[in-house]
């Protein structure tokens, strides 16, 4: 996963460490479940209001055993405990690029 994220102004400390985890759930399934390991994004901000694309994180692996027509849940938080998140201020996130390896020709 890649974040898009901002942060209003501050003056000094500007790393973010946004992480994932994703869990499939089938029909019927619960979703009180367990999440798959999260992997994380650390990135530098540091012109108020500007936009940041942070770098692409480890490979997710999706918990729940997925396959066709399974629900996958998503969950990303800002990890403040890490060591490299050091911005003292709430920082935005915009948005999230996700992407899916196949192993097959076809999706289907």
């Amino acid at each position: 996963f890649i974040p898009h994220w901002s942060h209003a102004a501050t003056t000094v400390n500007f790393g973010v460490v946004w992480g994932l985890q994703a869990v499939a759930v089938a029909n019927d399934g619960a979703i009180a479940v367990a999440y798959g390991t999260q992997q994380t994004s650390t990135d530098t901000g540091g012109t108020t209001n500007d936009l940041y694309t942070g770098p692409e994180s480890s490979a997710i692996t999706v918990a729940g055993s997925p396959s066709g027509g399974q629900m996958v849940f998503f969950r990303i938080n800002r990890d403040p405990a890490a060591g490299s998140d050091t911005m003292a201020i709430d920082a935005r996130l915009h948005g999230v690029t996700v992407y899916v390896t196949t192993d097959a020709e076809t999706d289907a």
